[in-house]
C-alpha cells in the first residue's frame, strides 16, 4: 500500500510546472546616492527589454546602503537581462532632465552600457541555470 502512494506522490511532484525547474537569481546593486528604492525589472527576450515592457517579474525594494542585495525566487532557467533605477525622489518613474536624459542612476545586468540610450539585450543577457545564479552590477 505505501508504495503506490508513494508512486503518486512522486509522479505528482515532478509534474508541477517550474517547481523542480527554477532557480534564485541574486542581484547585488550599488549605488552612490542615499535614501529611496530600487526599482528592478527582469527581460526574458529582446523586444520587451528594449520596449521596456511586460517583464517577467518586476520588484521594487529600499536601498540599504551601498550595496542592495535583491533576491528574485523561482525564475525558471533560462536567458534574462535586468534593468534597474534608483528611485530617489519617490515617483515611482525614472526621473528625466528636460532634454530627456536620466536624473537618477539606472543600470544594468553585466553592467551593460549603451552608447545612446540602454545597451542591446545580448550585452546585458546572461544565462540562469536551474541551480540559479547572481548578478552584481553598478547604478551610475
Amino acid at each position: 500500500m505505501k508504495r503506490p502512494v508513494f508512486l503518486i506522490v512522486a509522479i505528482a511532484t515532478l509534474c508541477l510546472p517550474g517547481a523542480a525547474l527554477a532557480g534564485d537569481l541574486v542581484l547585488s546593486l550599488m549605488t552612490r546616492e542615499a535614501g529611496g528604492t530600487l526599482a528592478v525589472a527582469i527581460y526574458r527576450d529582446a523586444d520587451s527589454f528594449r520596449r521596456s515592457e511586460a517583464p517577467v517579474r518586476t520588484v521594487t525594494v529600499p536601498r540599504t546602503g551601498p550595496t542592495t542585495t535583491v533576491t528574485i525566487r523561482d525564475l525558471p532557467p533560462g536567458r534574462y537581462a535586468v534593468g534597474t533605477f534608483h528611485d530617489t525622489d519617490g515617483n515611482g518613474r525614472l526621473t528625466t532632465w528636460p532634454i530627456g536624459l536620466p536624473r537618477e542612476a539606472y543600470g544594468f545586468s553585466r553592467d551593460a552600457r549603451g552608447q545612446v540610450g540602454p545597451p542591446s539585450f545580448d550585452s546585458a543577457a546572461f544565462d540562469l541555470p536551474v541551480t540559479g545564479g547572481r548578478q552584481a552590477f553598478t547604478l551610475r
